[in-house]
């Protein structure tokens, strides 16, 4: 008898579709708090952040499945502030939360 409903439970699954889900979380961090010793260090290091564009995004995904049956796929991917907590920690090499002009031309690639 137990063996009669292994059938009849797989053909209500397959007549009933799948289930498949999907989702991309974006793990968004706040943003380092910075100053800048004067507007030419801020106009340099801002250009530089622009210019240098989101550095390749990382991202992991998690994929759970029973064949035919289900699907679920989680793929999550670091939000923009990471590229500016990054480019901060770069330019800031003294890590005093301020960002002189010199650090900034340093991190610009633009010796005075």
């Amino acid at each position: 008898m137990k063996y009669l409903l292994i059938p009849v439970f797989l053909g209500a699954v397959l007549a009933s579709g799948c289930i498949h889900t999907s989702e991309t979380v974006v793990r968004d961090e706040s943003r380092t708090p910075i100053e800048f010793e004067n507007d030419t260090a801020g106009r340099l290091f801002y250009e530089t952040l622009s210019r240098n564009g989101h550095r390749g995004r990382e991202e992991s995904s998690t994929e759970i499945s029973l064949p035919i049956v289900f699907e679920h796929k989680v793929k999550t991917v670091r939000g923009p502030n990471a590229d500016f907590n990054d480019a901060v920690a770069r330019c800031d090499t003294n890590r005093d939360g301020k960002i002189t002009e010199a650090e900034a031309r340093i991190y610009a690639g633009t010796p005075k």
